[in-house]
């Protein structure tokens, strides 16, 4: 990763922050306004057009893995 991208991932993640922050300051049974719903699809977007589609690969590729891992590792609760 080079700089500049470990700058815009972290810029990125103080945003999600701030954001979070703000949400969470508010009535957590207020519904989403759409300024808010428009501020989350910017980050959704600045996030998807920052990886490219061989990251995403990769990334979906190891929480399949996770996933299985962590699935193989229940089976065995309870069977012995």
């Amino acid at each position: 990763m080079t700089y500049q991208e470990r700058q815009r991932f972290k810029q990125l993640v103080e945003e999600v922050e701030v954001l979070r922050e703000r949400l969470e300051e508010g009535d957590p049974e207020e519904p989403v306004t759409r300024g808010e719903a428009l501020e989350l699809l910017s980050l959704v977007e600045a996030a998807v057009q920052r990886m490219s589609p061989e990251r995403w690969d990769r990334a979906l590729d190891a929480v399949a893995q996770e996933a299985a891992r962590r699935a193989g590792s229940r089976s065995g609760f309870g069977g012995d």
